[in-house]
């Protein structure tokens, strides 16, 4: 007997979580129209005026969208190789990573980088800020 009322508790118990994790992820998220790169904000046209279109090749076929190397270069880094770059996704997630990396990659029109020959992982999507560390 005391089985019967402890599982459809639990059942709601976990369902209650649920929910309310999924509340709060959508809470966190950030909605926005620019991604902020170096402390200065940008829409994905003005970025793609400053680092020109590239093409890679990755596991999942080609991609283009902005040269996340050209782009960096052009807002002024003085030592690109020096810094590291953490790439900020609008849920919290987060990624950094090495120059050499970050180069090869591309910041396509849905707001996603990419890398050649890296883990998906790397892959942030929604992408709402890149930071020079």
């Amino acid at each position: 007997m005391g089985k019967q009322k402890i599982i459809p508790i639990l059942a709601m118990a976990i369902l209650l979580v649920g929910i309310i994790s999924t509340l709060y992820v959508y809470a966190i998220q950030i909605n926005k129209d620019t991604i902020t790169v170096n402390g200065q904000e940008y829409t994905y046209d003005t970025l793609l005026l400053l680092g020109g279109e590239k093409t890679i090749e990755t596991v999942d076929g080609e991609v283009a969208g902005v040269s996340l190397e050209n782009l960096v270069k052009s807002i002024g880094i003085d030592c690109t190789s020096c810094n590291k770059y953490t790439i900020k996704a609008a849920d919290g997630y987060q990624k950094t990573i090495e120059w050499d990396v970050l180069k090869t990659g591309v910041l396509s029109k849905e707001s996603r980088v990419y890398f050649p020959d890296t883990p998906k992982a790397l892959w942030v999507r929604d992408v709402v800020e890149i930071e020079v560390n």
